[in-house]
């Protein structure tokens, strides 16, 4: 495609700015991966409170009106820039002048349907005045969904977006955006948009299936997940609405930005260390043992860790479930993350018990993650689900082996077999949802762990694994061509 379009991403979170987990990961790297390669890419973020407080952002001339009939509602568009890609900021009035991103100690902020729309609304009010709209409008997840919805049913006719084709990116289907019909009249839709063809799902608003109706394209962050979602498992009630769109469905896996995530530069780590030298790693490892308070595992075994959102989706409660036994074996386990009360409270009660072998850290810390990654010999990942996961990236660029469950993102980025392969696995699989199968896992990489020469073989090819963005970006390039034909078709 030549020459390349010009690409608006739309998202809640992007690194460095606003993050939470995965989605801020991506969309700190990707960005910058498509300039590299000669695109011009935009990204549009809501104004959070913290975001402004970083400083870097300036506001643009004057406030913006709606582009959707709302006289009374008016936008403020802050700039900034970002490794090759300029980052905008959208305000409107004090929605996003909370301290959490999507909601606080109590959940979700129940006026997150007025916020999100708003901030659609918004980004797509700015575009129409900042002159030519781009030829590709990327969206990320629920909160940016309404986008291509608008665009298709408010915009498709106007001659200023005449070129616009919009790509919806399913990062976790877990999170829908729904709620009840009377925030519909917070999106700016038509009337006629709820319905079976539009944003209505059982009588609520579902701000995900509106985006994934109308998007030229849709993609999501693995080819295993695009198989998964269209299926009753894995769909979320969804899984007729995406096998109806599989013919403009496409898996891309998701990248590591080596940038940040490299042992042999990164200035979180007691000590650098890369394939060829790995000292450091034994440095490391006794940084993340101090730091924790660990004092046990004297039989030798694997430092097992795990970084992770602490839900149901990421299979906490397999790991509960094996943990007194993971004990018994002399292992050391250290978790670090933040969700549930209700695991929080588990995990910090089993590391009190078990002090001298378990630690629990009830927070997220960037410096600290990347610890993790470093100083740990074996990552858990027992996820229910798992749409592509970077975790397991992280921890094979770091020589950290995964121990992961067969789905979504897992099984397409983590190589191993039954029989373990040391000229070509890269860490450990285990099928089933269950803290058998679970226990089985860490048994075996015990096993390889115990052989020294074996597990060096393993860490080896793992950290051999080149899954940098610079070599997903054609994928996304092959994607945004397909949109716009699409949109061309269309007319």
């Amino acid at each position: 495609m030549s020459p390349k379009p010009r690409v608006a991403m739309v998202s809640s979170e992007m690194y460095p700015f606003a993050k939470s987990g995965g989605l801020g990961d991506v969309l700190g790297a990707l960005p910058p991966a498509l300039a590299r390669q000669g695109v011009e890419v935009s990204v549009f973020l809501p104004a959070y409170k913290s975001l402004l407080q970083k400083g870097g952002f300036a506001p643009l001339n004057g406030d913006l009106p709606d582009a959707f009939g709302a006289p009374e509602v008016r936008y403020t568009v802050f700039k900034g820039r970002f490794d090759g890609a300029q980052v905008y900021a959208v305000r409107s009035g004090d929605l996003f002048d909370r301290e959490g991103f999507y909601g606080d100690d109590g959940g979700e902020y129940p006026d997150n349907a007025l916020r999100f729309s708003r901030f659609c609304r918004g980004v797509l009010s700015a575009l129409g005045q900042m002159g030519s709209p781009p030829e590709i409008l990327h969206c990320h997840d629920w909160q940016s969904a309404l986008v291509p919805a608008l665009l298709k049913t408010r915009l498709g006719g106007s001659p200023a977006w005449a070129r616009t084709a919009s790509v919806m990116t399913i990062h976790n289907l877990g999170y829908q955006g729904r709620y009840a019909s009377d925030d519909f009249q917070h999106t700016g839709l038509p009337p006629e948009a709820f319905g079976i063809d539009g944003v209505e799902y059982y009588g609520d608003l579902n701000l995900l299936k509106g985006g994934i109706v109308c998007a030229e394209v849709v993609s999501t962050v693995s080819e295993s997940y695009a198989q998964e979602i269209q299926t009753a498992e894995q769909g979320n009630g969804l899984e007729g609405v995406i096998a109806s769109r599989a013919g403009d469905l496409l898996g891309i896996m998701n990248g590591v930005d080596y940038a940040v995530w490299d042992p042999a530069k990164d200035p979180c780590l007691a000590a650098s260390y890369s394939r060829e030298d790995m000292e450091g790693k034994a440095a490391c490892r006794r940084a993340l043992r101090t730091e924790m308070g660990l004092k046990g595992g004297g039989r030798g075994g694997p430092l097992c860790v795990m970084v992770s959102r602490l839900a149901s989706q990421k299979g906490v409660e397999l790991l509960m479930a094996t943990l007194e036994d993971l004990l018994w074996m002399g292992l050391e386990v250290a978790v670090l993350g933040t969700g549930e009360v209700a695991y929080e409270t588990s995990l910090r009660r089993a590391a009190e018990r078990h002090h001298k072998q378990m630690a629990f850290r009830g927070l997220f810390n960037e410096r600290l993650a990347h610890l993790f990654f470093a100083g740990g010999d074996l990552l858990l990942m027992p996820s229910r689900y798992e749409p592509a996961g970077l975790n397991q990236l992280y921890a094979m660029r770091y020589g950290t082996l995964p121990l992961v469950r067969t789905v979504g993102g897992l099984a397409s980025s983590v190589i191993a077999h039954k029989e373990i392969d040391l000229e070509r696995d890269t860490g450990f699989q285990f099928q089933g949802f269950n803290p058998a199968e679970l226990l089985w896992g860490v048994v075996r990489a015990c096993r390889a762990f115990e052989d020294k020469e074996a597990w060096r073989r393993l860490v080896w090819n793992a950290m051999s694994q080149d899954f940098s963005w610079d070599r997903i970006v054609p994928r996304y390039l092959e994607l945004y061509e397909g949109a716009l034909a699409r949109r061309a078709a269309r007319g």
